[in-house]
């Protein structure tokens, strides 16, 4: 591994030439920026981040604090994060709240004391938005996925009631009029947007709401399974669901296929975040994807710029379009 000193000799440039470019500073022409960034990647150059921080004062360090790191989405937006901040020199620290509101604020507590420059979050506690709104005065924070009830704020979220008005005007589209909906936690914005989407669309289509159509679960997959167990028993008639999670998803096929229905000849689903690159699942299942990466990318450029910047900072709320994936589970009726 070489020193600042050594890709100096190696590019035959200046010691501050190649720190300006290690510290992304100006002054420097994309010619030699270049050349200097190959020589940092071939000879392995790794900054030392306790000297650059005692010029700056800073600890070139992000907290992040996300419910869970074994599903897809979080993973997703975990690679996004990891390659802006990584571009821009600064480390991360990963923390994983288990959806527990206690230990999210315990991080949240320990970035506080160890000093970390800024926090990306998608945050877990329903109700005390207070450690939120106190964090946000004295820290550059980010908030993801899920949004607290607090003002002003920067985030980065998915539009989830479009997103749910895609997925309602699909199947409607296929001829469908009895579809019902498992929702996720009421408690969190994510599960609210998305259910208030599937009662927007069907209200655009003059369909009335049948409140027996909607199940709310808890975005896991047992929860899915219960909640359309149930529905296959109080709406017999039902052609097709709507199911506003990952795992839930999973958790409803499995409720179908013990019910000994077919999927699509029987019902039609449709999920949420269904990743499937191998293309195992049978029938493939079309959902709704997120902007994973890039929710990850524009919250760690939004959180750059906070902390780059000492002015007063601009809030903003930044909602991602989302996309339906078409498979083989929904059919025409």
């Amino acid at each position: 591994m070489a020193t600042l000193e050594e890709i100096a000799k190696k590019t035959g440039l200046s010691v501050s030439t190649v720190s300006r470019v290690v510290n992304n500073q100006y002054g420097v022409n994309k010619t030699t920026r270049a050349k200097v960034t190959k020589a940092l990647e071939t000879y392995k150059y790794i900054p030392h981040m306790m000297a650059r921080g005692l010029k700056t004062g800073r600890t070139y360090t992000v907290g992040v604090i996300i419910p869970d790191v074994r599903e897809t989405f979080f993973a997703n937006v975990l690679c996004g994060i990891d390659e802006i901040l990584s571009e821009a020199q600064y480390n991360m620290l990963l923390c994983i709240s288990g959806e527990d509101p206690y230990r999210e604020a315990i991080y949240l507590s320990y970035f506080s004391q160890n000093r970390v420059d800024g926090v990306i979050i998608a945050p877990v506690s329903p109700n005390d938005t207070q450690i939120y709104a106190d964090f946000v005065i004295s820290q550059n924070i980010v908030f993801i996925d899920n949004l607290p009830q607090i003002n002003p704020i920067n985030a980065v979220i998915t539009d989830n009631a479009m997103a749910s008005e895609i997925a309602v005007s699909y199947l409607y589209g296929l001829g469908h009029r009895k579809i019902a909906t498992i929702a996720g936690k009421q408690t969190e914005t994510t599960g609210i947007s998305r259910l208030s989407g599937y009662k927007s669309a069907l209200n655009r289509f003059g369909e009335s709401v049948d409140e027996r159509m909607i199940h709310v679960g808890d975005f896991k997959e047992k929860s899915g399974y219960t909640c359309m167990k149930q529905l296959l028993q109080d709406v017999p008639d039902l052609t097709a669901v709507y199911v506003a999670s990952s795992q839930m998803t999973y958790g409803a096929i499995k409720a179908i296929m013990d019910a000994g229905k077919r999927i699509p000849a029987d019902i039609s689903v449709l999920g949420f975040d269904v990743h499937d690159p191998t293309s195992l699942i049978t029938p493939g299942i079309t959902t709704i994807i997120q902007q994973e990466i890039n929710m990850g990318k524009i919250a760690s450029r939004m959180l750059l710029a906070l902390m780059e910047h000492t002015e007063e900072p601009v809030y903003q709320k930044i909602m991602l379009p989302s996309e339906l994936l078409v498979r083989q589970s929904c059919s025409h009726i």
